[in-house]
């Protein structure tokens, strides 16, 4: 069970005040607590303590030498002093030995104006260096991706080193050789994955040691004012600030302590944020491939829309717009366009998730603050790719087993970088995931979880568990899932002993074709394992705002916060001012069926890309050729943009006001840092103006008025008006209240016949809008096939070869990657390569396919 005990207190004094912490806690932790500031180098709050720098001295009483302060502990009723004339003396010497190689190019370094040693040798007086050494420091470093190294101004602090292994699980950094000659060095031989560098190596770095090679002597860091907003990927809130000066984006960075990532970064916050200036971006509005303003491409669209009438015209939102934007998109297709035909990229999956824990759960997403899982026992992460998919989650995790000892069980196909820190790697088989889910749960039962008084409690059907599970055999179930019976006993048995547990699921669940149904076997698994009154339940998705999509209501069966279009719709009617609202309401697949028999003839895409993102997406490319009128609202040029009849620039994440609303149902605000680019405009203006130009009303653009209406309408918010912290909470949502739960029969499983293909997302992309940014192109330039070794050899494929994959008349060409990270009989491509285009392959609604391979 739990073992979260009242931490026992002691006393201590610091400077002659008194003050009381918790057992086990350092000497510089309790002067924190004072507001007293021992100098110091190499400690860094959120890893472990090195002592290497040796700055923080201080003295104890009693004690014959200096201790350093950050890595004592501190004991009941020692009196500590922090500063004497000889501990300023001793400081000082260490202060110049650090100093002893270290190049003074502080001119040219980029951490010049920012640099802790500059800040100390200041604060210390340090004018003189009477010691001279050997230089024996490395040459500079400029072969690795994206970051430069320079040895000679390294202070070994192992900042950089300890932030890999400790918070995101990377570890790419080690110390390498030994005393004088000791140096930061890079592990070698990682070729079978991508060569995924951290920035938060470069962000922790307290000299200009590390640095990043896009924002290298592009400006002076304290030039730039920095803008607290959030990142543009990753349904986790990463608060971040955009550095920015002269109206350009420099780079992203974030704040320790004050951010709810703790100054973590992701891939994507780091390096990939190169496409807000990419030379693609779309500056006017085109019409018919010729240059126009925005009055006459509004006014063609309207003109249209009323030709055709709303039965015609179909839409299709993002996860990238924010809450306030796809609330206006489903308004002003439902209210001005006269349609109901709206739908996203959720319907591939994430919305079947949502629908299905809504039913078995009462969820509407998150079941608890993502912090949470950093408290739990026990880790189940199924069907995800946690660290390219959110690593603030991934870090949430690495957090609960580095400092809470939390058993980390990972249940995957494919040996994901997080299978690597499991206690237990469950790989299973493509396509048996129930047949997984199922001895999970029968073993779980049968160790008396079903007895618990919470599940009779909060289980509507609770008497029925016993026999819904009475068919399954755990045996055979896990023959079928390929694992190990040995495997599933141990884990089931972890799981009923642990006291919080925290279930996380990801891409591979919430894109199947059998999203619903796999969700209903989490749902049962959640219910036994405790997960939902332990750390939590999170569906977690790489987009930042799939959450607020969903929230909003784009799709036709339902209006926003979760309500019964059919039902609902009246009382919506009446408060948006018009008769009626429109009936039926076609889905994207219905769509992309209506466009092809020449039903749907108008078709406007928001921040969406069929034809690379979307499963079977030539399916798509052929049928928006058969529209009257394509209208593409978008950032970046693309081949959907050279097929629209009308474009519609539209703003970066970094020019532009709104909410995200994260996986766990936590709200944050986007700022804008930068004025629009050229004629672009945000979303929710253009929104705004068609609903204008189409209804001959004005509508609010205003952020707080927009989610007011929300709040007004629907029960999601328990208060809507901005907090003034500085990464401000524009609303705050209903968390999940208990309710009446579900238990549901598990599915069949159905696992994969020969050689399949997977599709998903790699570390250094998301979506397509980086593949517009340098920086990820120089980890990920294309897109590639993984391959097994034995598969590899089995086909006579070499690394690098160019191979065809083919599912039935549909086929594909890109380079080998050979990788002890697929198993034999699974193939994987990322999805953001709109010249690889794996999307292609794959039917309507799946993310695996039965394929043939082939060398080129």
């Amino acid at each position: 069970m739990s073992h979260h005990a009242e931490k026992a207190m002691i006393r201590l004094t610091i400077d002659g005040q008194e003050v009381e912490i918790e057992a086990g806690s350092t000497i510089i932790q309790a002067a924190e607590k004072l507001g007293i500031k021992i100098p110091t180098m190499c400690y860094l709050k959120k890893v472990s303590t090195t002592g290497a720098c040796r700055v923080c001295l201080v003295q104890v009483e009693g004690v014959e030498r200096p201790v350093t302060a950050c890595n004592t502990i501190a004991t009941a009723g020692i009196v500590v002093t922090t500063s004497t004339p000889e501990l300023e003396r001793q400081r000082k010497d260490m202060i110049r030995l650090l100093l002893v190689n270290h190049p003074l190019d502080c001119p040219v370094c980029d951490a010049a104006g920012q640099c802790d040693l500059q800040d100390i040798c200041f604060d210390h007086h340090v004018l003189d260096q009477p010691y001279r050494a050997l230089d024996v420091a490395m040459p500079k470093v400029t072969g690795w991706p994206l970051i430069e190294h320079v040895p000679s101004r390294c202070v070994l602090c192992e900042k950089c080193v300890k932030v890999g292994h400790e918070l995101t699980g990377i570890g790419d950094f080690f110390v390498n050789e030994r005393g004088d000659k000791a140096f930061i060095d890079r592990k070698p031989g990682q070729n079978d994955i991508d060569p995924y560098i951290e920035g938060n190596a470069v962000a922790v770095c307290p000299v200009g040691a590390m640095i990043s090679k896009p924002f290298k002597h592009s400006s002076r860091s304290w030039t730039l004012e920095k803008v607290p907003s959030l990142s543009f990927s990753g349904g986790s809130l990463e608060q971040v600030d955009l550095n920015v000066k002269n109206n350009r984006l420099y780079r992203i960075t974030s704040q320790d302590e004050v951010t709810r990532n703790d100054g973590l970064l992701s891939f994507d916050a780091s390096f990939a944020y190169g496409f807000v200036h990419a030379p693609e971006r779309l500056s006017h509005p085109l019409v018919a491939g010729v240059q126009s303003d925005w009055d006459t491409a509004l006014r063609h669209i309207a003109a249209k829309a009323r030709e055709l009438g709303g039965a015609a015209v179909a839409g299709l939102a993002s996860a990238r717009l924010t809450l306030e934007e796809n609330y206006l998109f489903q308004k002003l297709f439902r209210v001005a366009f006269k349609s109901n035909n709206i739908d996203s990229a959720a319907r591939f999956g994430q919305q079947a998730v949502y629908r299905t824990l809504a039913a078995n759960l009462g969820l509407q997403g998150g079941s608890a603050p993502i912090e949470s899982i950093a408290t739990a026992d026990a880790i189940v992460v199924f069907g995800s790719d946690i660290s390219a998919e959110q690593p603030m989650v991934n870090a949430q995790i690495q957090k609960a087993c580095r400092r809470n000892d939390a058993y980390l069980v990972v249940a995957n196909m494919r040996r994901v970088r997080i299978a690597g820190h499991s206690h237990v790697f469950l790989n299973y088989r493509p396509g048996s995931e129930n047949a997984l889910l199922a001895a999970l749960c029968r073993l779980l039962f049968d160790r008396g979880q079903a007895d618990n008084a919470w599940i009779k409690q909060q289980v509507q059907n609770a008497g029925d568990i016993k026999k819904l599970l009475a068919k399954v055999d755990v045996a055979a179930a896990a023959g079928q899932a390929g694992v190990e019976l040995e495997l599933l006993v141990e884990v089931a048995d972890k799981l009923a002993a642990a006291g919080r547990v925290a279930l996380i699921f990801g891409r591979d669940i919430s894109q199947s074709g059998r999203a619903a149904e796999l969700t209903a076997g989490l749902a049962d698994l959640a219910i036994l394992s405790g997960a939902l009154q332990g750390a939590g339940v999170f569906p977690v998705d790489e987009r930042p705002n799939s959450q607020g999509l969903l929230d909003a209501g784009v799709c036709p069966e339902q209006l926003p916060g979760y309500q019964d279009y059919g039902t609902n719709a009246a009382r919506f009617a009446k408060a948006w001012q018009v008769q009626a609202l429109p009936e039926g309401g076609l889905n994207a697949i219905q769509m992309l069926e209506a466009i092809e028999a020449g039903k749907i003839r108008m078709l406007y895409l928001a921040a969406v890309n069929p034809l690379v993102t979307f499963p079977d997406s030539a399916r798509w490319k052929k049928a928006l050729k058969q529209l009257d009128l394509l209208v593409v609202q978008d950032i970046l040029a693309s081949e959907l943009t050279e097929m629209a009849q009308v474009v519609l620039p539209a703003c970066s994440f970094a020019e532009k006001s709104g909410s995200f609303v994260a996986c766990d149902q936590s709200v944050g605000l986007l700022q804008p840092a930068l004025a629009p680019l050229a004629q672009s405009r945000s979303d929710k203006q253009i929104f705004a103006q068609l609903f204008a130009v189409l209804t001959s009303r004005p509508h609010t653009q205003d952020d707080q008025q927009i989610l007011a209406e929300m709040a007004s309408l629907t029960d999601l918010f328990e208060r809507v008006g901005v907090e003034g912290a500085r990464y401000r909470i524009p609303a705050v949502k209903k968390g999940w209240q208990a309710g009446k739960l579900q238990f549901a029969a598990i599915g069949a499983a159905v696992p994969s016949q020969g050689l399949c293909l997977l599709t998903g997302k790699m570390h250094a992309h998301t979506g397509v809008t980086s593949t517009y940014a340098a920086g990820a192109c120089e980890i990920a330039p294309a897109g590639y096939i993984e391959i097994s070794c034995a598969d590899a050899a089995a086909a006579g494929i070499a690394e690098g070869d160019k191979i065809s994959v083919a599912a039935g008349d549909k086929k594909i060409e890109g380079p080998a990657r050979l990788s002890s990270y697929v198993p034999a009989g699974l193939l994987f491509a990322p999805y953001h390569f709109a010249q690889l285009n794996a999307q292609s392959l794959l039917p309507l609604s799946d993310n695996l396919v039965a394929v043939t391979l082939a060398k080129a």
